[in-house]
């Protein structure tokens, strides 16, 4: 009776113990800093798709560890480098409003611009660095939104657009005497000095010459349409005087209608001949530009220059 009292007892103890008792279960516990570690490799590893799910799921698990407004940033970055430049500038205009970290403002200020910049919209590009010059009293980081507007300028002067040379000249010259040094502001003054000087061919005297079907094109040193321009309008003229000779006033009529299109096309033409040929000088000149931009270290927070020279 013992034994079985004693089997009985076993029996139950068995029964009535947790089976985590006897076999411990292994837990995987994700600390706040390892989430960032990870997140931030992934980032150093250039893995921007997937960096952004890690930091988001950071932001998400983790919302009052310090490091949050710095993966907000990271973010953005990643934003940038993947090219989806709307939702980056949206990511560090957030950025910009919300952060209580000066130098993570400062930073998202100059990567919006150049958002804006990828975009296509310089007027929003300089918008950015125009409003955060006047917050800033620091020498050296008026001197980079200077050199940024200048470059904003370049871009804008390559696209044609007039006035664009002096505001660069202008914003040039408002950098210090160090930082000059730094962003080489000497050569960018004599690529402005040397394409305000360039080659350049009078729009008004172009349409003069083309008085002369292809005379403005000849001007314009496009000798190939200067010819074929020729040849048609003559062309032209001498059919309907020839259909007009023959009593064929119809056909005179409808040519002439015709050769009035192609002769105002030809003066036109002329006439924009002559802008296109100096905007083709001043961006060949322009394309010597001394490529100098920012860069940014999101985990050390420090600033550098990147130094690419076209040529």
């Amino acid at each position: 009776m013992t034994l079985r009292y004693i089997y009985i007892l076993v029996l139950f103890l068995l029964t009535a113990l947790p089976h985590n008792s006897f076999a411990e279960e292994k837990q995987l516990v994700i600390t706040s800093d390892m989430q960032y570690e990870y997140g931030q490799t992934l980032f150093d590893t250039k893995d921007h798709e997937t960096a952004m799910v890690e930091f988001k799921r950071f932001i998400h698990f983790f919302p009052d560890n310090k490091n949050v407004e710095q993966a907000r940033f990271n973010i953005g970055v990643c934003l940038f480098n993947l090219k989806k430049f709307h939702d980056a500038a949206r990511a560090f205009n957030d950025i910009i409003i919300n952060s209580k970290e000066d130098n993570l403002i400062k930073e998202a200020c100059f990567f919006q611009s150049r958002a804006f910049m990828n975009i296509g919209n310089t007027g929003y590009a300089q918008i950015v660095l125009q409003n955060y010059l006047k917050l800033v009293t620091d020498t050296e980081t008026k001197d980079r939104i200077y050199f940024n507007l200048a470059k904003i300028h370049l871009a804008d002067a390559r696209n044609g657009k007039q006035g664009s040379l002096a505001l660069a000249k202008k914003s040039l010259s408002n950098i210090s005497d160090a930082g000059a040094i730094t962003y080489h502001a000497d050569q960018y003054h004599e690529l402005i000095v040397a394409a305000e000087h360039a080659p350049k061919k009078n729009p008004k005297a172009a349409g003069l010459f083309a008085v002369i079907p292809g005379g403005g094109f000849l001007y314009c040193e496009r000798y190939h349409d200067a010819f074929i321009t020729f040849l048609l309008n003559i062309g032209l003229m001498a059919a309907s005087y020839e259909a007009f000779d023959n009593d064929n006033k119809a056909l005179a009529g409808v040519i002439a209608f015709v050769e009035t299109g192609f002769y105002t096309g030809n003066i036109y033409g002329s006439i924009s001949c002559a802008h296109k040929y100096n905007r083709a000088q001043t961006i060949k000149i322009l394309k010597k530009e001394v490529s100098i931009t920012s860069s940014f270290d999101p985990e050390k927070k420090g600033a550098g220059l990147v130094f690419n020279f076209e040529f």
